[in-house]
């Protein structure tokens, strides 16, 4: 049974809303509408939820904890619109994304104007050390981003490569959540450490079971086309075990519809990487990665946010179930 880790954080996670709808308000009415199409669609929140929870984790008591989760949202919105942009991708949060609902020009300029608001945010913070933490963190996903398109187009990935792009693209923002929430918070150093690779563990569950949705999800409740990434040519985890894995058949065959992006193979590609025992594999990974964030949250203090911290490791595991 899912324990809901929002349970104790939900003024502050309304306040969130508030504070992002009132953040991408701008006087041209074009750049309002959407950037708010996007930013109003919902989405987990995982990441302002794990700034806010380690925060709080760590007695934060001051007034600037909604301003920092909202930049740090931001900056996470900015990049999936760009990355939309790069990918083509035709849905986002299960509705039709940006640059298919106006097209490319507002894709890019639109998430410009939202990284142009995160900085405006960062900029107001009393602790200057944030803007250079969240400012080398969006260097490293734009070079994450950089990587996988090198990737994309040599067809080939080994699995130390694999890591170092989900590091750089999905742990590196939720490590940014952790650091700057330490900062926020000024707790000790060995604390801030172990915030921070808690949450970059976290960051690797988070992409690990997002890449096992990718081919085994549910597209209502994922908002996400099944097979999105194998058919816009993303080599991800259960891909990249299936090869080492699969018998010599299933694997030319693989391989023939990976090249092609062929999608009349989708399902009968799924079904390879299953009986090649990849997903059992992935699943391995995972839950090394999810005993090891559970293993950090035992050197923080008891509280009720440390136990939501607990929730949040446990539910993102059992996502992909």
């Amino acid at each position: 049974m899912n324990i809901d880790p929002h349970k104790h954080i939900k003024p502050e996670l309304e306040e969130l809303e508030t504070f992002l709808k009132e953040s991408i308000s701008s006087d041209i009415e074009l750049a309002t509408e959407v950037s708010s199409y996007i930013v109003q669609s919902g989405g987990k929140r995982i990441r302002p939820t794990i700034t806010i929870l380690i925060a709080r984790a760590l007695n934060y008591q001051g007034n600037e904890l909604t301003k920092l989760a909202t930049a740090i949202e931001l900056l996470h919105t900015a990049t999936l619109i760009h990355d939309d942009v790069v990918d083509q991708s035709e849905l986002r949060r299960g509705k039709i994304s940006i640059h298919k609902k106006w097209n490319n020009a507002h894709g890019v300029l639109v998430g410009d104007f939202v990284y142009s608001k995160a900085f405006q945010l960062m900029a107001s913070l009393k602790n200057k050390q944030i803007i250079q933490t969240l400012a080398d963190s969006t260097n490293r996903i734009s070079e994450g981003e950089v990587m996988q398109l090198n990737f994309l187009e040599s067809k080939s990935i080994k699995e130390e490569d694999y890591f170092e792009i989900i590091g750089r693209k999905t742990a590196e923002l939720f490590k940014a959540c952790a650091h700057t929430a330490a900062l926020i918070a000024e707790a000790e150093e060995n604390l801030v450490k172990t915030s921070c690779e808690f949450a970059y563990a976290l960051g690797i569950v988070f992409q690990l079971t997002d890449d096992l949705l990718d081919y085994y999800g549910d597209e209502l409740r994922t908002g996400k086309k099944i097979g999105k990434d194998f058919l816009e040519g993303k080599i991800t985890l259960p891909l990249i075990k299936a090869y080492d894995l699969a018998n010599t058949d299933d694997l030319r065959l693989l391989k023939r519809a990976f090249e092609t992006r062929d999608e009349g193979k989708l399902y009968e590609v799924i079904n390879i990487i299953s009986r090649s025992g990849a997903v059992k594999e992935v699943e391995k990974v995972t839950n090394e990665y999810s005993e090891k964030c559970l293993n950090l949250l035992d050197k923080f203090q008891d509280s009720i946010y440390k136990e939501s911290l607990r929730a949040v490791v446990t539910n993102l595991k059992e996502r992909s179930k």
